[in-house]
Parts: C-alpha cells; sequence; structure tokens
C-alpha cells in the first residue's frame, strides 16, 4: 500500500502544474495559450470593427438610441470549453478565464401587429461591407447601398408600419360594420366574417351571409370607400336540381332589359 502511494506521488516531468491543479502537458499548456491569445486578438478585432460600423451609421445620418442601438460589449468570462481534436485523441475539457464579445450594431425599426392591433419597436440586422450596409427586412433585397440611403429606407420602413395599422384598423371597423348589417337584415343567416384565398390576391377578408338552406352570399372589403361589394353566391336549391329541371326554370326567366 506504501509502494502505491508512493507511485501516485511522482510525476511525469513533462507535466505542468496549472489552472486550479489541473495537469497539464506542454502540449496542452501551449494549446491553452493560443486559445486565450486567439480569444484577445479576435475581441481586439470585434471591438475595433463595431466602431467602425457605428461611425458609418452616425455619418450616414444615423442617430444612436433612435435610429440604431449598438449593444457590443467586451468582457472577461469562466467557462469550461474542448480544446484539441477527438481524431487525434488530443481533445481535452478545462475552465478557462478569458476575453470574449457579446453584443451587435442592431437597427431600432417599428413592427406592425396584426394579433394585438399595435405597432411595436422591433430589432432590425443590419450587414456592413467596404463601408456600406444593407438590411433585408427594410431593403427586400440583399444590395448593399449608402448608410445615408438606409436611413430614408428606414424612415420610410416605419412610416409603413403605422400605415398598416391604420389600415388594419379601418378594415376591423369595416368588417364589423357589414356583420352588423346583414345580421340585422336577416336575422335567420348566419353572418360571418372569414379569409378567402385566390392564386392572384393570396389572402383576403371576407363576409358571408349563409342561410339555413345552404345558400350563401359573400362580399369583399373595399376599405377605400369604406363599403362592400359582391364577390360570391351560392343557390343551394339550384345546385339540387336536374339539368331538365334546370333548364326549365332559366326558360321562364323574363329577359331584363338594359338600364340607359
Amino acid at each position: 500500500m506504501e509502494n502505491l502511494n508512493e507511485q501516485e506521488q511522482i510525476k511525469d516531468p513533462n507535466q505542468l502544474d496549472l489552472f486550479a491543479g489541473i495537469v497539464l502537458t506542454p502540449e496542452q499548456e501551449k494549446m491553452v495559450k493560443d486559445f486565450i491569445d486567439r480569444q484577445s486578438r479576435t475581441a481586439t478585432l470585434s471591438e475595433k470593427n463595431n466602431k467602425a460600423y457605428e461611425q458609418i451609421l452616425i455619418n450616414g445620418g444615423f442617430v444612436k438610441d433612435k435610429h440604431f442601438r449598438n449593444s457590443f460589449k467586451r468582457q472577461i468570462i469562466t467557462r469550461e470549453i474542448q480544446l484539441g481534436y477527438s481524431w487525434d485523441k488530443t481533445n481535452f475539457k478545462i475552465e478557462l478565464t478569458y476575453e470574449d464579445t457579446t453584443g451587435y450594431v442592431q437597427l431600432i425599426g417599428k413592427k406592425f401587429d396584426a394579433v394585438n392591433s399595435k405597432v411595436t419597436n422591433d430589432i432590425i440586422y443590419v450587414d456592413f461591407s467596404d463601408g456600406k450596409v444593407n438590411s433585408s427586412t427594410i431593403q427586400d433585397n440583399y444590395r448593399y447601398i449608402k448608410a445615408s440611403s438606409l436611413l430614408s429606407k428606414l424612415e420610410t420602413y416605419n412610416k409603413r408600419q403605422e400605415t398598416l395599422l391604420e389600415e388594419h384598423i379601418k378594415k376591423t371597423n369595416l368588417k364589423q360594420s357589414i356583420v352588423d348589417k346583414y345580421a340585422k337584415l336577416y336575422p335567420n343567416a348566419t353572418v360571418t366574417a372569414k379569409n378567402e384565398w385566390t392564386r392572384y390576391d393570396r389572402f383576403f377578408d371576407i363576409v358571408e351571409v349563409k342561410f339555413e338552406s345552404g345558400s350563401y352570399v359573400q362580399f369583399r372589403l373595399d376599405t377605400y370607400k369604406n363599403t362592400e361589394y359582391l364577390y360570391k353566391k351560392f343557390d343551394a336549391e339550384l345546385d339540387k336540381l336536374a339539368a331538365d329541371e334546370t333548364l326549365e326554370r332559366f326558360s321562364k326567366q323574363v329577359k331584363k332589359e338594359a338600364s340607359n
């Protein structure tokens, strides 16, 4: 037992006691030093780039904390990391204290929230390249432009969100007024607002007046004229008729004279 304890106390001369008692080989010690140095260089470069990015926006007319925010922060952290590679069995885990960075330069924008009928503040990402900027959210493309041009587009984009809210409120009020109108005119019908979809118009709102027979009339909304117009109609009784019954019914219809 005493011989075993003696063997445990013998250390490899190529190993060093570092990092809270963890024994590292010279190769591992070099990996640790290289990692810490690399993190420091990366943090310095990130900080330099961040200041340059902020200055590009300021030179283009952006005002900090009004048009953009800068959450960049350089800090010292302690975290367990893995160094080396598994394929050559040099990988190992160790807790290190090193430099790191967080945060970015981001635009301050507006966002229309249809669910809650309001406009909220929004953070919009921006990219930088050779003194120019790009924000695909605002531009709807990936072309890099001058910061001053992006500022103009940001202001237009934010105003558009306010306009979307106004249009949404107007449409919601119109929709409700139409539902109330036909519910009062036809109390025996079920009047509902729903969405319709077409290849060209995508999704849009309609108001449907459906009767117990299954027949219905659907209206589309015209927010510019603040009214509705006929979109679709369905006669359940006519749909049930056989071909000869349909022809007989049509034959009894009187031609409507065109009005002057």
